[in-house]
C-alpha cells in the first residue's frame, strides 16, 4: 500500500504484501481495508498498523467493500467466493455460492449498490450476479463471460459498467436489468466512471490499451500513446482533481492524464505494479 499526499509516495503497511483491492472508511478514512493474498488486512490508525482479520479459510482476496448503508458491515470478494463481516472484519462468514459451476466462485469484482441497500453485483468467472439479500441468494445477470473489473456510477446509479476477459466491455443502464456489449474482443481490468462527469468513462487492460467514452458508454475510442500501450490493471477518475484519470501499470509505476490520454504524467512509483485507487476524504 502506497498513500500519495502533496509530498508525494509514503509506503504503509507490511512490506512484500500483494494487494489487489482497497477500501477506505468514509466517515472515518483512518480506517481501511486490504484485499490480499493472505486475507483482508485492517488498520485503525491510517496504515501505521495492522491486523489479518480473516483465518487460514481465507486466501487470495481480491477486493474489498464496505456497505455504505450499515457502518462496520464489509464484504470481501475472492479466488474462492464471497465472505461478509457484520462488525468491521472481527469476525467472517462464508456466503453462498452465486451458482453451481465452480468457475462462479472465482470473484475478482465486488460492488456494493450505493443506491439500494442490501444490493450487491460481483464478477465471477462465470458472468455476473446480483443480490438483493446482503449476497445470501443470487441471479444470474448479463452474459455468462469471465468478468474482471465493475464498477456503478456515482452520479447516476442505475449504470454500471463491467470489464470482461477478451469480451470487451458490457454496459446497463437499467440498473442491471440488460447487458449491452462493447469494445467486443477486448480484454477489460479495469474500469472507472467520471463522479463529476458521469458521461466520461474509461477502460484498460493488458494490451487493451486506455479506451475512454463521452457518451456515458455508447461509442469507445483508444488512445495509442505509449502509456497506454502498456499492460494496465487500475484506472481511476479522481473526485477531487476534474478530468484526472490515474492510471496503474504492471511494471511501470503510477501515470495520470488530464484529457483522457492525449497527455500523461509519469506519477512515480517506477517498476511497480499497481492493481487499484482508492482516494480518501481528508
Amino acid at each position: 500500500l502506497y498513500c500519495h499526499t502533496a509530498t508525494g509516495w509514503t509506503h504503509a503497511g507490511w512490506p512484500n504484501l500483494r494487494c489487489a483491492g482497497l477500501a477506505i472508511g468514509e466517515a472515518n478514512p483512518d480506517t481501511i481495508f486490504l484485499a490480499s493474498g493472505n486475507g483482508v488486512l485492517r488498520s485503525r490508525d491510517g496504515g501505521a498498523t495492522w491486523r489479518v482479520t480473516t483465518d487460514w479459510r481465507v486466501a487470495e482476496v481480491l477486493a474489498v467493500a464496505l456497505d455504505p448503508f450499515t457502518p462496520g458491515v464489509v464484504y470481501a470478494a475472492s479466488a474462492y467466493g464471497v465472505w461478509h463481516s457484520p462488525d468491521e472484519g472481527d469476525t467472517w462468514t462464508a456466503l453462498p455460492a452465486a451458482a453451481s459451476h465452480p468457475d462462479a466462485t472465482f470473484t475478482p469484482a465486488l460492488v456494493l449498490d450505493a443506491d439500494r441497500p442490501s444490493r450487491l453485483i460481483i464478477g465471477t468467472e462465470d458472468g455476473l450476479f446480483e443480490s438483493e439479500t446482503g449476497g445470501q441468494a443470487w441471479t444470474s445477470v448479463g452474459p455468462r463471460v469471465a468478468v474482471r473489473s465493475l464498477a456503478q456510477s456515482s452520479a447516476r446509479a442505475k449504470v454500471w459498467l463491467a470489464g470482461t476477459e477478451g469480451h470487451g466491455l458490457l454496459l446497463s443502464t437499467d440498473d442491471g436489468a440488460t447487458w449491452e456489449g462493447k469494445a467486443e474482443t477486448a480484454s477489460v481490468y479495469a474500469v472507472a466512471i467520471d463522479p463529476n462527469e458521469p458521461m466520461r468513462m474509461a477502460a484498460a487492460g493488458y494490451g487493451t490499451g486506455l479506451l475512454y467514452s463521452t457518451d456515458g458508454g455508447a461509442t469507445w475510442q483508444q488512445r495509442s500513446l505509449d502509456v497506454s500501450a502498456r499492460a494496465l490493471h487500475a484506472l481511476a477518475f479522481d473526485p477531487d482533481h476534474v478530468g484526472r484519470l490515474w492510471l496503474g501499470t504492471v511494471g511501470d509505476g503510477a501515470f495520470f492524464t488530464d484529457d483522457l490520454g492525449e497527455t500523461c504524467e509519469d506519477a512515480g512509483l517506477p517498476e511497480t505494479t499497481l492493481y487499484a485507487f482508492a482516494f480518501a476524504a481528508v
